[in-house]
């Protein structure tokens, strides 16, 4: 029990982390064994484990906390970050975990945990055990694939819940995906609800200065469905992100 209480504390832990209070592998081993056969913890998969309660038997900590725990590196990211901060408009039984070091999709605890390659250190956050992309990274994110926002009609309604952001770090973060394109899908998008975002409109003239005259469709959904084509920011876009009005209902 005494070792029990020490790694609940952990939530979720691997084979060094027990090293690491047991300053012994093969005690460590044999401990992680031990409370696998008592139920006290269950393997996520290769060594990594999570702590259960001991009344009912189920898992302790919340699929935020495993997926930050898959890679030293891992994050929660794209609509996962949106359902982190409570904005997510269907419920999605996967987490979208970014991280530099590749890992085999799995299955736990009715969730599916998949990779998603990171090419970037900026704009994450420590929340606790929680490691995940910040308000303005996750806009600009989703926004940059909303394949991985759940599709148009998810981000937009995400979006109108998502409050105020940083203009300066939506601008910091551009310039580090330097993407005239991105410029002109963030621009607007933060354009066409800032009455919630709250960014100045030098942040928005900013981004539009960024964009060259080629026209870019705003995704591959706008190739199939109706779409408008906004000349300020050559963009064609689907027809319901100007439809939409500021409600949040379609």
């Amino acid at each position: 029990m005494k070792n029990y209480k020490r790694i609940l504390e952990l939530k979720v832990f691997d084979l060094q982390d027990v090293c690491d209070l047991t300053k012994n592998i093969n005690t460590a081993k044999s401990l992680i064994r031990n409370l696998l056969k008592d139920g006290y913890i269950k393997r996520v998969k290769h060594n990594l484990y999570a702590v259960c309660d001991l009344e009912y038997g189920q898992v302790i900590p919340d699929q935020y906390m495993i997926a930050s725990k898959i890679k030293d590196d891992s994050f929660i990211s794209y609509h996962s970050a949106f359902d982190y901060y409570g904005v997510k408009n269907q419920m999605f039984y996967y987490v979208y975990v970014s991280s530099k070091k590749r890992f085999e999709n799995f299955e736990f605890d009715g969730y599916d945990f998949i990779f998603i390659n990171n090419k970037y250190d900026f704009g994450i956050e420590q929340k606790g055990k929680v490691r995940v992309t910040d308000k303005e990274r996750t806009v600009i994110d989703c926004i940059n694939r909303t394949d991985l926002a759940g599709g148009d009609e998810e981000l937009f309604m995400c979006l109108e819940l998502m409050g105020k952001l940083d203009g300066d770090k939506i601008l910091k973060y551009l310039s580090y995906y330097n993407s005239q394109k991105l410029y002109a899908k963030v621009g607007f998008m933060l354009e066409t609800l800032n009455d919630g975002f709250g960014v100045s409109k030098e942040v928005i003239e900013e981004c539009r200065k960024k964009i060259n005259k080629r026209t870019y469709y705003f995704d591959s959904e706008v190739r199939r469905f109706n779409n408008k084509y906004i000349g300020k920011w050559n963009l064609i876009v689907p027809e319901i992100f100007v439809t939409r009005g500021r409600t949040l209902y379609w």
